[in-house]
This record gives C-alpha cells, sequence and structure tokens, in this order.
C-alpha cells in the first residue's frame, strides 16, 4: 500500500509548479469575485431611486398645470372677465400657485433630511 501513495521524492520544479498553479487559481477566484461586485455596483449607479422618480413626477406635473393654467387665464379673459377681476383672479392663482410650490419645497427638505438624517428644522 505504501507504494502506491509513495511517488518519489519531490522536486523544486514540482514544488514552484504546484505553488504558481494554487496562485493562479486564487487569482482567478479573486478576478470573479471582483467582476460579479463590480457588475452590481454598475447596475445599482443606473438604478434610479423611487423617490427620485416621484420628484420628477411632481416636477412634470407642475410645468404641464402651469401651461394648463395660463391657458385657462387667456381662455377667461377672451370671453367672460374684464380687466380688474382677471388681475384680481390672478394674484389669487399666483398666490396658490407660490403656496403649493412652498409646500412642495418644505415637503422636498424633509423628505430629504429624513433620507440623508439630517435633524428635521423646527
Amino acid at each position: 500500500m505504501q507504494d502506491v501513495l509513495a511517488g518519489g521524492p519531490i522536486t523544486w520544479v514540482a514544488l514552484f509548479a504546484f505553488a504558481g498553479f494554487i496562485i493562479t487559481l486564487i487569482k482567478g477566484w479573486d478576478a470573479l469575485v471582483l467582476r460579479f461586485q463590480t457588475g452590481s455596483k454598475e447596475a445599482s449607479k443606473e438604478a434610479v431611486s423611487p423617490l427620485q422618480l416621484e420628484m420628477a413626477t411632481v416636477k412634470l406635473n407642475l410645468e404641464r398645470q402651469g401651461q394648463d393654467l395660463n391657458a385657462f387665464k387667456v381662455e377667461v379673459a377672451r370671453t367672460y372677465v374684464t380687466g380688474d377681476v382677471i388681475t384680481r383672479l390672478e394674484g389669487r392663482i399666483d398666490g396658490l400657485i407660490s403656496s403649493v410650490q412652498n409646500e412642495m419645497r418644505a415637503t422636498r427638505k424633509e423628505l430629504l433630511d429624513a433620507v440623508l438624517g439630517s435633524r428635521p428644522h423646527g
């Protein structure tokens, strides 16, 4: 039984070849793991957070509502209302829009503070 296990003395060449094989195997494994980690990092960089999507949607809706509001003002001015009524109506509408914008800024600030871990002011 010992004759089968005893293959002869180990030479320096065989020892260095085995060490090179082990080093190559470990480096290959590290490169493979790094490649998978880099792939997942790139995918996470490309992903957009739901908060960013929601804010972009709100901005688009506000812009669209602003355009619709201007079209409505023009239509009302052409057909129904006198000059001073339009001026008062524009003032009220502008105040409403400013109020909504201020509320959105405050909400955005609170959300960012909550996400970034800052203390709320107020």
